[in-house]
């Protein structure tokens, strides 16, 4: 790459002009009501049924939870329609009033530190979730119980402690909440519409069914929905960018991006539930691409990355959460890599190739 990276604007301009910055609005809401519906008639059957049934479909209801909620990550980066009002519609419809994760914590850390440094070690938050760490920098940053638990337990426990991830995230976000007045001067409409979404939220998901079927009852069911959905979401997130090189830094150019993020391969009916987060690195590059029209688009970035020179990188699904498996057991040891390091190793195979 004599004389910097390629322009990424060709690429652009080549997606642009195959149409896949428009939008499917009324597509995307359609699916996200039959979402919806579903998780409602899950929810009605184990009420009508009996609590033998949510043995079966709270996996299921968890799928179904995460999907929707990863409408709000398509709103938040306004790629869901071209109206920033019906953009931020969806956004606390399905975070703070569907999900109980506050969209300004979602902003912070999804939008702006993991998108704009993505396994960039002590910067991006979804390589080190609570109590794991992806580099020997992080770990040797950790108190001394943290350590501990990272050296001897990481190994075996990432997967089955998936089910707190969407408890620990709602935790997160309720600090990240009451802690934005003193960042941002006071209490803004913003701040005010995200408390009433929550509110709202855990009065329907927990104050109104404890008054018919009892608190435990209803405390039980919630957890266990939302710790399938914490499963769903490492599943989704991890595999993408966990076995990928763990940087110091980073270049400051979008190549970055390519050499941190990967596609997954996954046949079509379950892609369907990844609302377009198995094609990483066309969402890296331009998260304004609707979902709907990643596919199109990753066969255009693949052409384009060959004929550029530069890497794309995409994995069956199966091979890449074996991948994120392994470098989980043992990330706390590794040292983060010198981006130029990286710049040569994995760019350097993409040119050879």
């Amino acid at each position: 790459m004599q004389g910097g990276p390629p322009k990424l604007g060709t690429l652009r301009v080549e997606l642009a002009e195959a149409g896949l910055f428009d939008h499917h609005e009324l597509r995307g809401w359609g699916k996200l009501a039959a979402m919806v519906a579903a998780i409602a008639a899950g929810l009605t059957a184990i009420a009508l049924i009996g609590w033998w049934i949510a043995i079966p479909l709270t996996p299921i209801l968890g799928a179904l939870c995460t999907a929707t909620a990863m409408f709000g990550h398509e709103g938040s980066h306004r790629s869901f329609s071209a109206s920033p009002l019906r953009n931020a519609l969806v956004a606390y419809f399905a975070f703070p009033l569907f999900g109980g994760l506050s969209t300004l914590y979602w902003r912070e850390k999804h939008d702006r530190l993991h998108h704009g440094h993505p396994n960039v070690e002590g910067v991006d938050p979804d390589i080190k979730p609570f109590p794991f760490v992806s580099s020997r920098g992080d770990h040797e940053r950790c108190g001394p119980l943290a350590r501990w638990f990272q050296r001897n337990l990481q190994r075996w426990v990432f997967w089955p402690m998936s089910t707190l991830m969407a408890l620990g995230m709602r935790r997160s976000s309720l600090v990240h909440l009451f802690g934005y007045p003193a960042r941002n001067g006071g209490r803004d409409r913003a701040w005010w519409t995200e408390l009433g979404c929550l509110v709202v939220h855990y009065v329907g998901w927990l104050v109104i069914p404890s008054l018919i079927w009892g608190p435990l009852v209803t405390f039980a069911l919630y957890s266990a929905v939302w710790g399938a959905a914490g499963v769903c979401l490492a599943l989704v997130f991890a595999p993408a960018h966990m076995g990928l090189p763990v940087t110091r830094g980073q270049q400051h150019d979008w190549i970055h991006q390519l050499e941190t993020t990967r596609n997954l391969e996954l046949p079509r009916v379950v892609s369907v539930f990844f609302i377009g987060l198995d094609y990483q690195v066309e969402h890296h590059l331009f998260p304004k691409i609707p979902h709907k029209n990643l596919p199109r688009a990753a066969q255009i970035t693949a052409a384009w990355c060959k004929r550029e020179g530069v890497p794309y990188q995409t994995e069956p699904y199966l091979g890449a959460l074996a991948d994120a498996a392994r470098f989980m057991a043992s990330a706390w040891s590794h040292d983060a890599l010198d981006p130029i390091e990286v710049r040569a190793g994995v760019v350097g195979s993409g040119l050879a190739a």
